[in-house]
């Protein structure tokens, strides 16, 4: 590994775990060694239970790398640097506000934004102009931003995508829209890096082969699998009167 890439995953470790333990959190070793890849500039999978902090490994070194990136050259990163994409809608805010959290706690000055059917056309129309720096969108609307027109220029800055619950498009029709845009991008920027996160994934080679397309043959990739063991406590609720209960089903 060359020493700026060894400076930068020292960077990013140490400010990471500074911020974790400001809020009494302990890192997973998953979390360290996506921090520590994603530094070496890889691509790959992340595999962890859902509530692990699947978000903030990624999220984090994303980030940071930014930050570093602007105090080694004294320049702002300009313009769009990551898509976050969400199949879920409501999964899009939650994104978002961990982002705003990051992003307010490491004193860094990217803004975030979320684009969805759910989205102002107002807002719409102020990303047309400018988007920030971290968008959080669906396979759809990323669609939509790349066929604008004079849409090419925008994506020119990206470093990198996140393919988020990757579980819940692989082997979708929206798995092969994502894929078509990551081939529109890659043919943008072939240096863009493509990450996926998942909770629950039985063919995990093959999911990684999907999302990371030929690039798994030219590029440094891998697949993080957290060593964690949730427990389970499952609970049966009973009303007290179960023949209020619909027979159609409840």
């Amino acid at each position: 590994m060359s020493s700026t890439k060894e400076t930068l995953s020292s960077f990013i470790s140490e400010c990471a775990s500074s911020w974790f333990k400001k809020n009494e959190w302990t890192a997973f070793p998953f979390q360290k060694e996506a921090w520590q890849k994603y530094a070496e500039g890889y691509s790959g999978i992340v595999n962890a239970p859902t509530g692990s902090g699947k978000t903030y490994s990624l999220l984090l070194p994303i980030i940071l790398e930014g930050q570093y990136h602007q105090e080694q050259t004294g320049k702002k990163n300009k313009g769009l640097q990551v898509i976050w994409i969400t199949p879920i809608r409501a999964l899009s805010k939650e994104i978002e506000q961990s982002a705003k959290r990051a992003l307010l706690a490491l004193d860094s000055d990217w803004e975030v934004q979320t684009r969805t059917g759910d989205t102002s056309t107002k807002v719409k129309n102020q990303q047309k102009l400018k988007l920030p720096e971290i968008l959080i969108t669906t396979p759809e609307s990323l669609h939509i931003l790349l066929a604008q027109k004079n849409g090419k220029p925008r994506f020119k800055n990206l470093k990198v995508l996140v393919a988020d619950e990757w579980h819940e498009l692989i082997g979708t029709k929206r798995a092969v829209l994502l894929e078509l845009a990551l081939s529109r991008l890659r043919g943008m920027n072939p240096a863009l890096r493509t990450w996926g996160i998942s909770a629950t994934i039985g063919n995990m080679e093959e999911a990684q082969e999907f999302l990371l397309g030929s690039t798994r043959f030219t590029e440094p990739n891998t697949l993080i699998v957290a060593n964690i063991q949730k427990k389970l406590e499952v609970v049966s609720i009973m009303p007290d009167d179960v023949e209020e209960l619909p027979w159609a089903g409840h």
